[in-house]
């Protein structure tokens, strides 16, 4: 195979498109943050506080307050990559599409480390003893008797009485066993909705829409190990990530293509009383 054959900007893109249609928990971030990302080492996600609207009295002066800049910087520091090779005999043995396949698989190992530092973020504020993030009780998935109907009930009137809109995107993310229990409970997707069950989600219940994760944060809850299954909406955790470089090249002392790349990205809890957790066992 050509070295020209392997352009960098057709792979980083090939790659980059790989990475947004594998459902995962980056998948449900707020990424209106990525294009900023190309120039800078952290992304500044701005933000200020409501005005306080008051009652006009006439003939009584104006109370006149400072905008408060409540914005958050979210830094892009975590760095993956790949770098295979294969030898021009397993190439020339092998069916075609040899290294597309190795490549598909290298984005999928690319995604599940997004996955698992989005992950990581839940259970830091699982150790964080003044978190604005709601967790519920530590709960036995296996010995409730309506599914976790009640569990779900209460993470969307905490979300609600945080005053997210009904009208936002909510996602459910649930561990394998909790799905087996919750499964009779809730709205399956058919085939009309075959789209979605492409990108891994399983069914709704409310207006959020579930999906099965396997790469979920565990911690201590009251002094028992628990999963941390969650409710939340896009808006809640930010998240940008982009192919930085992909390289092809042949090693001057073996008969092989080679290609790697590197995949930079960052996520960062911004609206944290967007969140609801559930710590299951």
């Amino acid at each position: 195979m050509a070295i020209t054959n392997f352009q960098q900007t057709i792979w980083s893109k090939k790659i980059q498109m790989q990475l947004e249609t594998i459902t995962s928990l980056k998948d449900h971030c707020d990424f209106q943050y990525e294009g900023d990302i190309k120039y800078a080492k952290e992304v500044k996600i701005l933000g200020i506080n409501r005005p306080t609207i008051r009652t006009y009295v006439m003939g009584t002066p104006l109370t006149r307050e400072a905008g408060t800049d409540k914005s958050q910087l979210m830094k892009i520091d975590q760095f993956r990559y790949f770098d295979f090779e294969v030898e021009d005999i397993d190439k020339a043995q092998s069916v075609p599409g040899l290294i597309e396949a190795l490549t598909k698989e290298a984005t999928l190992g690319l995604s599940e480390e997004a996955d698992k530092y989005v992950a990581s973020l839940v259970v830091a504020e699982a150790a964080n003893g003044d978190t604005e993030v709601a967790f519920g009780a530590a709960t036995d998935i296996s010995g409730v008797t309506d599914g976790g109907i009640a569990l779900i009930e209460t993470g969307f009137r905490k979300l609600y009485e945080n005053n997210c809109k009904v009208t936002d995107s909510y996602h459910l993310e649930l561990n394998p066993e909790w799905y087996t229990v919750l499964r009779p409970y809730i709205i399956e997707l058919d085939t009309n909705n075959s789209e979605l069950i492409k990108k891994g989600y399983v069914g709704k219940y409310g207006n959020a829409l579930i999906s099965i994760e396997n790469l979920l944060g565990k911690a201590s809850v009251e002094s028992q190990e628990c999963t941390l299954a969650m409710l939340r909406t896009t808006k809640a955790i930010a998240f940008a990530g982009q192919i930085d470089k992909v390289e092809a090249y042949r090693p001057h002392d073996a008969f092989q293509d080679a290609l790697k790349g590197l995949y930079v990205f960052g996520a960062k809890i911004v609206r944290p009383e967007q969140i609801y957790v559930f710590p299951i066992y």
